[in-house]
């Protein structure tokens, strides 16, 4: 595959775990610790089919005034949950060369985790995306992953009252398609309104990963993930494809700019007082990360980037395969010595028998 991020790919960690001592011949494996080094990936979300965009409120459009307008405003996890999704579809498509695959063995939101199953249970998906599992002894233990990419909230560029239309629906018609309710010999009063967002509407996003964790493999897994998402939505009727994604680039340095905060992004991309154009917005705001940070790949290369992965994931380019097996067998090792340690036998306080315990 033709690699336009040599530069950064040099840089990213060529492992995932390290080992710390913290009594005298005690040592334990933990996640590498974090070092001055940030990543960042603006992105444009494009709604281009009628979405549902709510939080607690069942009946409304979420929203927030944000730089002088009040703006629509999509939580974090209405994207990263699907990416996450796409990213364990990823690794169960893939196979460790004897048939099984390389994540995505179990539900999301359904592990119970132990020393027999972490190395199952918990994957790449996991380290990119983030997890935690309850004990499956019934103790009272989390077993927490923290994500290694931290997504913003997504900020419309259009105000509120330019990207949201409403319509009237109408439940328990009948047969004729009439309103009658003929148990209450009357019209039915199931009539409500459903406030969409409006196709066109933009959205500005940051992926942001901090601390110098990711492996090369770790970021091509989320690359893939970012780009092959396709179906979106708020509500389980709506199905395909309604919200595109457009990266702005890839970008980074030691240090984090606040230009990855959503409000400063805002700045960069103009009035809105104009429909806003996809690749107008997305020009402003890749000239507007260049010049914040010393190290950068712009869109197109990083278009062309994602394009070549999901052609070698659709063909099982041996590269790439490769490099998700390596990855799957670290991480396994990483999270078998974090949680439950090397097994040792050690003998029970008053019972004189052997028992595991972790290192």
């Amino acid at each position: 595959m033709a690699n336009p991020l040599d530069q950064l790919h040099d840089l990213l960690s060529q492992t995932v775990a390290q080992e710390i001592t913290f009594k005298k011949d005690a040592k334990h494996t933990i996640p590498r610790l974090a070092e001055a080094q940030v990543v960042v990936i603006p992105l444009v979300r494009e709604a281009i089919a009628p979405m549902l965009i709510r939080n607690n409120d069942a009946d409304d459009i979420t929203d927030l005034v944000l730089a002088g307008k009040n703006r629509v405003l999509m939580i974090a996890s209405k994207t990263k949950g699907v990416e996450r999704r796409v990213g364990a579809r990823i690794l169960r498509a893939l196979t460790n060369g004897e048939g099984a695959p390389l994540g995505g063995r179990y539900p999301a939101n359904k592990t119970m985790l132990s020393a027999d199953n972490v190395r199952d249970a918990y994957d790449l998906n996991t380290f990119v995306f983030g997890d935690s599992a309850k004990d499956a002894k019934g103790e009272s233990a989390i077993y927490s992953v923290h994500a290694a990419v931290l997504y913003s909230d997504a900020v419309s560029i259009q105000a509120r009252a330019k990207s949201i239309y409403e319509q009237f629906r109408h439940g328990g018609i009948a047969e004729d398609g009439g309103s009658f309710d003929a148990e209450k010999d009357g019209a039915s009063s199931n009539i409500f309104t459903t406030r969409y967002v409006k196709p066109g509407t933009l959205f500005v996003q940051s992926l942001v990963i901090p601390g110098n964790r990711l492996t090369r493999a770790a970021l091509d897994h989320l690359l893939l993930a970012v780009g092959s998402a396709g179906a979106y939505g708020g509500q389980t009727a709506i199905t395909g494809t309604n919200l595109r994604t457009h990266v702005c680039g890839i970008y980074w340095g030691r240090l984090e700019r606040e230009i990855n905060a959503p409000l400063r992004m805002l700045g960069h991309v103009g009035d809105d007082s104009a429909e806003p154009k996809v690749e107008t917005v997305r020009e402003r705001l890749a000239a507007a990360f260049a010049d914040s940070y010393p190290h950068g790949c712009s869109p197109a290369e990083l278009d062309g980037y994602i394009l070549d992965m999901i052609h070698a994931f659709e063909t099982d380019h041996p590269d790439l395969i490769e490099r998700y097996r390596t990855a799957s067998t670290q991480l396994a090792d990483l999270y078998q010595a974090w949680f439950f340690g090397s097994e040792k036998k050690t003998k029970a306080k008053g019972k004189g028998k052997a028992q595991a315990t972790g290192g």
